[in-house]
C-alpha cells in the first residue's frame, strides 16, 4: 500500500525560477558596472552647471510666489484696518463722547480692539488714540494720557503721513516714518540736512533695536479733519519669519527696504554673522540691476543667487531682496559625483564577483514569501488552469497582486468595523443593562466590552436614566408621531455634553422620550458630584434647545457589570416618585428626601361626582372643564407621578361603573382594550387628560347620542327622500315638518344634526344637481329648466350663479365646447 503525502505544489517556483534568475543576474551585472561610471562623469561634467541654472530658476519661481504671499498678507492688513476705520463706532460720535459715563461704549471699543488684534497673526497690538475730547488711549483698557510728553508722542501719529500710512516710529523711538512719511514742516534746513546725513546710521540702529512696523489709519475714515488714529503694531518676529520664507534654504539673507534703501526688517537665518557690509553691497548691486529681477552676485568667494521685487504699499513702495548661496546645493553634488566615480571604479570588480552569488541568494526570500501568500490549490486543478492564472507574471508580480488583494480586504474590513463599532458598543451596553446577558459571567462581560474598545481596568460604573417631559408643549413644532425624532435629538445633546465631562460613556436611545447613559470612570474618582454638575448643564441645554423638561435618575456607582440590570429596574420603579409639578428634576436614589411621600394627599371625591354627573348628561364641554379641575387638584404641590396615576386609575374605574349603570358595556365600547394598562403607560398629566377625553369621554358620548338619535335619523332620511322625489314642486320646511308631525324648529335641528347641512341648503343642492343634468343632457330652454326644478326664471339664474359661479347659459356653453 502506497501512501501519498499531500503538500503545497511548488510548480510555480520551479516554472519561474529560470526566468527570474536570468533577469536578476543580468540586472545586477548592469547595475554594478556601467551606470556607476556614467553617472559620476555625467554629474561631474554636466549636472553641476545645469544645477546652478536650475537652482537659480527655482529660486526665482519660489521667491515670486512667496513674495506674493507676503504682499497679500500686508495688503490684507491694510484692507482690514481700513474696514475697521470706516466702522460707525469710530465715527464723529467719539469726538464728544463721555467714555466714563458711557461705559458700555467704552467696553465695546476695547472689545473691538481685541477683535482687531486677533484678526491677523502678524498683529502684535491694536490701539486707538483720540485727540478729542481729550488725549485718550485705548489698548487693553481705557487710559487718559495725563503725561503731556506721551500725549504729544501719540499726537505725532496725526501729523505724520497720509490718511493711511506705514511707519516704524513708536513713542520713545527715533525712527522716522517710512518713505519720508513724517511731517517735517517744524524742522529747519539744518535739521533736514542732519537727518539726511545720519539717516542711514539711524536706520541701522533702529533695525538692531528691532523697532516693529506700525500701520496707522486716521479716523474718522471719511473725514479730512481726523481727531484720532487706529494704530496697529506688527510682531517683528512673525514678520521676520514670514520674510524668511523668501529664502528657499536655511543659508542666505532676506530683507525688506523702503524706497530710500533703508532696511525695514530682516529675515536673516544666521543672526550671529555680521551681514552689514554684505547687505550694503547687495543694495548697491540691486541698484545696478534695475532691468532684471535676478542676478548672480559674488561676495567673499561665495556666489549668491539674488532675487528682488517691489511690494506696492498704500503710501510707498517697498523692495524685498533675497540672496541664497549656490554652494548650498552644488558643493554636495560635486563631492558626491567625485565619490561616485572613484567608488564605481573600485567596486566594479567586486560587484561582478558578488552579483553571481547575490542572484542565487535573492530568490530565497522570494520563494518563502510566495509560499506564504499564494493560496493552496486543489489537486483537481489542472496544470493548464495553473499556467493560465500565472501567465505573463513572475514571482514579484504574483506577490504584488496577492498583496494588493489582501490589503484591500484588510482596509475594507477595518473600515466596516470602524463604521459599525459605535453601534455595536451601544447595542451591547443596551442589552447588558436590560438584563439580556444574565447568562454571562462578570469576566466574560468585561472581556466582551474590552473587545469593543472600553477601558475597564480599575473602573467603576454609574448608570443614569433620563425621562423627557413637556412634549405636549412642542405640538406646534413637532407632531404626535415625532417622539422618536425628539428623543434622537435629545440623545445627541446628551452625547455632546457628556464628552466634556467623561472620558468613557455610552448613551442608549429607548425612542420613547427616555434614554439612559452608562458612565465609566476610574475608581479613585468621585463620580457622582461630577455627574451632578453634568446633569445640571444637560437640563439647562435641553430646556434651551428642545424646550423639554428632564427627570434625571442617578443611581449608586458599582464595580460589577452584573449589577447594572438591577439598577435600571430600580430607577424605572423610582421614576414614579417624581414631582409632576416641578418640571426638570435630578433624583438621586441614595437620597431618601427625593422620594418622601405626602401623607396629606387626598382623592377629590366631590370633583369626581361633578365630572360623572356631566357625563351622565352628555355635556362634553362641561365634562372637559370638570376633568381639568380634577387634574388641577390631583397635580397640586407635592404630588408624585405615582399618586397622579393611582387617582386617574380610580377615576377611570368610577367612570366605567357609571357606564354600566347607564347600560353601556365598557368592554364592548372600548373594543376589548385594557384601558388601565394604557393609562398606566402615560407619564405626563397633560397626556393623561387628553387620553381620558379622547379614549373615554368621546366614545361614551357618541354612543349615548347615537342611541338617542336613532328615531330622528329615520325622520331625516324620510324627509331627504321626499325632497329628492318632489324637488320640482313648491316645498318648505313647514310643509315637511307637517308631514312628520314635528315643529319646523325640531325638524331643522334634527336635519342639521344628522345630515350635516341645513334644510334649505340640501333642497338647493338637489335642485342644482337636477338643473345641471338637464343643461347637459337636454336642449330645454333655461326658463323651462327653471320651472322643472321648482324655481322662477329670474331667481333661478341668480341662485345658479351664486352656487356655481357662472350663469346657466355659460355652464351649458362650457360643457358643449
Amino acid at each position: 500500500m502506497t501512501v501519498r503525502l499531500k503538500h503545497r505544489p511548488e510548480w510555480r517556483a520551479t516554472r519561474h525560477k529560470g526566468r527570474f534568475y536570468r533577469n536578476s543576474l543580468m540586472l545586477i551585472l548592469l547595475i554594478v558596472s556601467i551606470p556607476g561610471l556614467i553617472t559620476g562623469i555625467v554629474m561631474y561634467q554636466l549636472v553641476v552647471g545645469r544645477m546652478e541654472n536650475e537652482f537659480n530658476r527655482m529660486h526665482q519661481s519660489q521667491i515670486e510666489n512667496r513674495a506674493g504671499n507676503v504682499d497679500d498678507q500686508l495688503a490684507y492688513l491694510e484692507m482690514n484696518l481700513s474696514h475697521w476705520a470706516f466702522e460707525p463706532r469710530f465715527g464723529n460720535a467719539l469726538r464728544n463722547l463721555d467714555f466714563i459715563y458711557y461705559f458700555n461704549e467704552t467696553q465695546e471699543i476695547v472689545t473691538t480692539l481685541y477683535v482687531l488684534q486677533g484678526s491677523h497673526p502678524l498683529i502684535q497690538s491694536a490701539q486707538l488714540y483720540l485727540q478729542e475730547p481729550k488725549p485718550i488711549l485705548f489698548n487693553r483698557d481705557y487710559t487718559e494720557l495725563t503725561d503731556s510728553s506721551l500725549a504729544a508722542a501719540y499726537q505725532r501719529y496725526l501729523t505724520m503721513g497720509n490718511h493711511v500710512y506705514w511707519t516704524d516710529w513708536r513713542p520713545g523711538s527715533k525712527t522716522e516714518a517710512i518713505g519720508g512719511a513724517e511731517a517735517t514742516q517744524d524742522k529747519g534746513p539744518n535739521s533736514v540736512q542732519e537727518q539726511s546725513l545720519n539717516q542711514s546710521q539711524e536706520q541701522t540702529l533702529n533695525a538692531a533695536q528691532g523697532n516693529p512696523l506700525v500701520l496707522v489709519h486716521k479716523i474718522p475714515g471719511e473725514s479730512i479733519h481726523p481727531f484720532g488714529a487706529l494704530i496697529v503694531t506688527l510682531d517683528n518676529e512673525k514678520l521676520a519669519s514670514l520674510l524668511k520664507t523668501l529664502t528657499p534654504y536655511d543659508e542666505g539673507l532676506t530683507f525688506l527696504m523702503d524706497g530710500e534703501g533703508h532696511t525695514l526688517i530682516s529675515g536673516d537665518s544666521d543672526n550671529s554673522r555680521p551681514y552689514t557690509a554684505f547687505e550694503q553691497q547687495l543694495k548697491e548691486e540691486v541698484g545696478l540691476h534695475k532691468d532684471s529681477r535676478s542676478f548672480l552676485f559674488r561676495y567673499e568667494d561665495q556666489t549668491y543667487s539674488v532675487s528682488y521685487g517691489t511690494l506696492d504699499r498704500i503710501d510707498s513702495a517697498w523692495t524685498y531682496v533675497s540672496a541664497a548661496p549656490l554652494n548650498a546645493i552644488t558643493s554636495p553634488v560635486k563631492l558626491i559625483s567625485t565619490i561616485i566615480v572613484a567608488a564605481s571604479a573600485g567596486s566594479l570588480l567586486l560587484g561582478l564577483l558578488l552579483s553571481w552569488f547575490a542572484s542565487r541568494q535573492i530568490y530565497s526570500p522570494v520563494a518563502r514569501m510566495l509560499h506564504l501568500l499564494t493560496p493552496v490549490r486543489s489537486d483537481s486543478e489542472s496544470d493548464r488552469d495553473r499556467e493560465t492564472a500565472g501567465a505573463g507574471l513572475d514571482e514579484f508580480e504574483l506577490l504584488e497582486r496577492q498583496w494588493h488583494e489582501l490589503t484591500s480586504r484588510s482596509v475594507s474590513a477595518h473600515r466596516q468595523l470602524q463604521e459599525h463599532l459605535p453601534h455595536l458598543r451601544t447595542s451591547f451596553v443596551l442589552q447588558l443593562i436590560q438584563g439580556h446577558m444574565y447568562a454571562y459571567s462578570e469576566e466574560d462581560l468585561r472581556q466582551r466590552m474590552s473587545h469593543l474598545g472600553f477601558e475597564l481596568e480599575g473602573r467603576q460604573f454609574l448608570l443614569v436614566q433620563m425621562y423627557f417631559t413637556g412634549y405636549d408643549q412642542l405640538q406646534g413644532r413637532f407632531g404626535s408621531q415625532d417622539k422618536g425624532l425628539v428623543t434622537f435629538a435629545a440623545v445627541n445633546i446628551i452625547q455632546e455634553v457628556a464628552r466634556a465631562y467623561f472620558s468613557q460613556s455610552s448613551v442608549m436611545n429607548f425612542h420613547n422620550l427616555t434614554s439612559a447613559m452608562l458612565i465609566i470612570a476610574p475608581e479613585s474618582e468621585s463620580i457622582k458630584p461630577q455627574a451632578r454638575i453634568w446633569a445640571e448643564e444637560l437640563v439647562d441645554v435641553i430646556a434651551r434647545t428642545l424646550r423639554l423638561n428632564v427627570t434625571l435618575m442617578v443611581n449608586r456607582p458599582v464595580t460589577a457589570l452584573q449589577d447594572l440590570p438591577g439598577q435600571l429596574v430600580e430607577m424605572e420603579q423610582a421614576a414614579a416618585y417624581r414631582r409632576v409639578e416641578e418640571g426638570s428634576q435630578i433624583l438621586d436614589l441614595e437620597d431618601e428626601q427625593c422620594f418622601r411621600n405626602d401623607e396629606g394627599a387626598s382623592y377629590p371625591l366631590g370633583l369626581e361626582r361633578e365630572l360623572i354627573q356631566t357625563l351622565r348628561l352628555v355635556h362634553l364641554s362641561e365634562a372637559e372643564q370638570a376633568l381639568a379641575a380634577f387634574m388641577s387638584d390631583i397635580t397640586g404641590a407635592g404630588r408624585t407621578e405615582f399618586q397622579v396615576q393611582q387617582m386617574m386609575l380610580q377615576l377611570l374605574g368610577s367612570i366605567q361603573h357609571m357606564m354600566l349603570q347607564t347600560g353601556v358595556t365598557p368592554y364592548t365600547l372600548f373594543g376589548g382594550s385594557n384601558m388601565y394598562e394604557q393609562l398606566s403607560a402615560i407619564r405626563e398629566p397633560v397626556q393623561m387628560q387628553e387620553w381620558m377625553v379622547r379614549e373615554v369621554f368621546l366614545p361614551y358620548i357618541e354612543e349615548i347620542q347615537s342611541r338617542s338619535q336613532e328615531p330622528l335619523k329615520q325622520v331625516v332620511e324620510r324627509t331627504m327622500r321626499y325632497i329628492e322625489q318632489h324637488y320640482a314642486s313648491d316645498m318648505s320646511l313647514e310643509s315637511c315638518a307637517d308631514l312628520e308631525q314635528m315643529t319646523p324648529y325640531a325638524l331643522s335641528k334634527a336635519f342639521k344634526q344628522v345630515s350635516g347641512s341645513n334644510f334649505i341648503d340640501y333642497v338647493t343642492r338637489v335642485r342644482m344637481d337636477a338643473a345641471k343634468q338637464l343643461l347637459r343632457d337636454t336642449a330645454m330652454r333655461i326658463n323651462d329648466i327653471a320651472a322643472a326644478v321648482g324655481y322662477q326664471h329670474s331667481y333661478f339664474n341668480r341662485i345658479f350663479k351664486k352656487q356655481e359661479g357662472i350663469t346657466p347659459s355659460q355652464y351649458r356653453d362650457l360643457w358643449f365646447k
